[in-house]
């Protein structure tokens, strides 16, 4: 609804209250009148005039209670009869009683009903009434029986009909511009409100986007600091359960429960880069793979550690469907998607289930997962995507997984949404467009791919980390390919080392995140003693600026932590 219909309504219903106040005030207060021009009507056998009060009265009254006439014929009426009236107290009793009082106010109502109209089209009435009667003064014998006996003095209702009539117009006129001014004013107010509202509206979504940019901001230098940490413990997990599957007998369990390690270690380095990303607004790069072999990895990891209670299902109905996506990112989303659902059943128990099937000729793809939990109440519907918005209890959640699911698949160019019923459950349906299968849409983990040959010779390679069990991990590695090993916890010793030991080194593998001196710190120092030592360097984030410097100092390789085995054997064999 627009400003000027929403001041029209107001204005409207002002003037409607105003109606309903006269009419109440006119049929209450008239009774002062009423009653003593009746018993002065009886005396003087005016009979007419106990009728006319009497009906003129009622019609107040009758107008006062009908609440469903419109204001237009009702102020129009209530006029009517105002004006009739006092025209007959005229006719009656002359200009020297009370209706010319009566006949003055009529404008005066006319402009508070309908403003400047009203008043200008009562005065003009007036005006045409006036001459009328003043006329039919003119014209008048005693005998004639258009007017009482007693005879008017016209000389004196020419005096009397000026003043009314000047009295009448300034008196509406006024009425008039006031109410409009007032109408003016209630204009601005209504404009004023909205701007105010609008206003106010615009502050709280400026203030909700500083929040969520703030947040943002939080979670990048948040996630910037662990993700050291963390990288430095799926490290050893990874390249020490690759170690120990070579020397696994084949075929054997151990070697099963190994590749489960891997795997799950693989997915948390990933879950360490998509975080970093919402924080530092990475883009997801998509290309065309298969859904059912990661849909199928997905449920097999959840169901390794989903309670007894819950039951999970999958149904593939389009198992050669192809969309543009990730293998990570999209296991990332079934991965949050089921563990929220686990936990929405957790107390209770009860079946969580993956479809995954094409829409008929739309040349899409649906992935709903579904449970039977207790369902998301309706009043947060509109904030289930929303960054750090949980429901949890302090501890139990960070409230990034939906927003993270959400942002996942948008960079993916589908849709999520959503039905729940609480204490029945909750369905969200996710839709993909299709695309054509590509040479490498295979749509599943692909073997650790095959660790290149090594040349063992006895090559020298120092190790500068600050964390003990990465070093250890990296150290048995190498040493078990023929590399000879020296590794130190601190840059500053690792310094003295090139400097005082009579034996080369031929490589240095650096962390980038260490006390006193960073990697990079390292680098441009080592730079300064032996120019042409080839440098590694191990980070689990890097900035631009950094990956700038590392160009201008000569880093010859840098490794994304946590890598695998291969990765590290190859990055020294190609240097």
């Amino acid at each position: 609804m627009s400003l000027s219909d929403i001041t029209q309504k107001s204005i409207l219903q002002q003037r409607e209250r105003i109606l309903q106040y006269t009419l109440w005030a006119t049929a209450l207060l008239s009774t002062i009148a009423y009653i003593p021009s009746v018993m002065i009507a009886w005396d003087l056998q005016l009979i007419s005039l106990i009728v006319v009060d009497s009906l003129a009265w009622l019609a107040v009254v009758v107008l006062a209670l009908w609440r469903t006439l419109p204001f237009q014929i009702k102020a129009v009426t209530f006029l009517v009869c105002w004006t009739v009236f006092s025209l007959y107290l005229l006719w009656l009793v002359g200009p020297v009683g009370a209706s010319v009082a009566w006949l003055l106010i009529a404008p005066v109502l006319a402009a508070l009903f309908f403003g400047y109209r009203g008043a200008i089209f009562a005065s003009v009435t007036m005006v045409v009434l006036v001459i009328i009667y003043g006329v039919l003064l003119r014209l008048h014998s005693p005998e004639s029986p258009l007017f009482p006996t007693q005879p008017y003095d016209t000389q004196s209702w020419y005096g009397v009909s000026g003043t009314l009539i000047f009295l009448a117009t300034f008196s509406s006129l006024a009425i008039a511009q006031l109410l409009k001014g007032l109408e003016s004013t209630l204009v601005d107010l209504e404009a004023s409100r909205q701007h105010l509202a609008q206003a106010l509206h615009d502050r709280e979504q400026l203030q909700e986007q500083l929040l969520h940019s703030q947040k943002l901001s939080a979670l990048g230098t948040l996630t910037s600091g662990i993700a050291h940490d963390f990288n430095n413990l799926l490290l050893p997990v990874l390249m020490a359960s690759e170690e120990a599957r070579e020397l696994a007998p084949p075929g054997s369990l151990q070697k099963q429960y190994l590749d489960t390690v891997i795997l799950s270690a693989e997915r948390a380095r990933n879950l360490v880069r998509r975080i970093l990303g919402v924080g530092q607004n990475a883009s997801v790069a998509p290309h065309a793979m298969k859904i059912a072999p990661v849909l199928l990895e997905g449920v097999a990891l959840l169901r390794s550690s989903t309670p007894a209670n819950i039951d999970i299902g999958c149904s593939i109905s389009a198992d050669d469907a192809c969309i543009m996506a990730d293998p990570d990112s999209l296991n990332q989303i079934i991965m949050n998607l089921g563990t929220n659902a686990c936990l929405a059943m957790k107390e209770t128990g009860g079946t969580l289930s993956f479809r995954l099937h094409r829409v008929d000729a739309s040349g899409q793809v649906l992935l709903e997962v579904e449970d039977t939990g207790t369902g998301i109440p309706v009043e947060i519907h509109h904030r289930i995507f929303d960054p750090f918005f949980t429901t949890r209890a302090p501890g139990s959640g960070t409230g990034l997984g939906l927003s993270i699911v959400h942002r996942l698949v948008t960079a993916m160019g589908g849709t999520i949404r959503f039905h729940s019923t609480p204490g029945v459950g909750t369905c969200f349906i996710l839709t993909f467009d299709e695309v054509t299968a590509s040479a490498d849409a295979v749509g599943q983990r692909t073997e650790t791919v095959a660790e290149p040959p090594v040349n063992k010779s006895k090559l020298r390679v120092l190790i500068v980390d600050d964390d003990e069990m990465v070093r250890a991990t990296l150290r048995n590695t190498l040493m078990r390919e023929g590399y000879e090993v020296m590794d130190t916890g601190s840059p500053v010793f690792a310094l003295q080392q090139l400097a005082e030991t009579p034996v080369a080194i031929d490589l240095v593998v650096t962390d980038f995140a260490m006390p006193v001196m960073n990697g990079l710190q390292l680098a441009e120092k080592i730079r300064a003693l032996h120019p042409g030592l080839p440098i590694v360097l191990a980070t689990g984030y890097l900035s631009g600026e950094h990956q700038e410097r590392c160009n201008q100092i000569g880093i010859n390789a840098i490794l994304a932590k946590p890598f695998n085995r291969a990765s590290i054997l190859q990055q020294l064999q190609d240097l």
